[in-house]
């Protein structure tokens, strides 16, 4: 298990949780056409081991090897250069301030 802690003053930030796989249609908001639900219960993080949020590099600029070790195949507005490791937590895991 683990908890969340500000790294200023140590307080918890959220009840004890589980790591569980970040799932498969994180960064899907839509799918089909039908709201997709809930993808993690109460309780659980994940981590996100890709970049999240700028710096961003206009696709022109990336190499093309470098984006295939992404994942990506086809060309894409642009690429972030943000922080790896982001941690996700599922809604309703908070601790209410004391």
């Amino acid at each position: 298990m683990f908890v969340f802690v500000c790294a200023g003053c140590g307080a918890e930030l959220t009840t004890p949780l589980s790591q569980v796989s970040l799932p498969v249609h994180t960064r899907q908001t839509y799918g089909n056409g039908a709201q997709l639900p809930v993808l993690m219960r109460s309780g659980t993080f994940a981590m996100d081991p890709d970049p999240w949020r700028g710096p961003w590099r206009r696709w022109d600029e990336t190499d093309p090897g470098e984006a295939e070790a992404r994942g990506i195949y086809a060309p894409v507005h642009s690429l972030s250069e943000g922080t790896r490791g982001a941690s996700v937590i599922a809604l309703g895991t908070s601790v209410e301030p004391g």
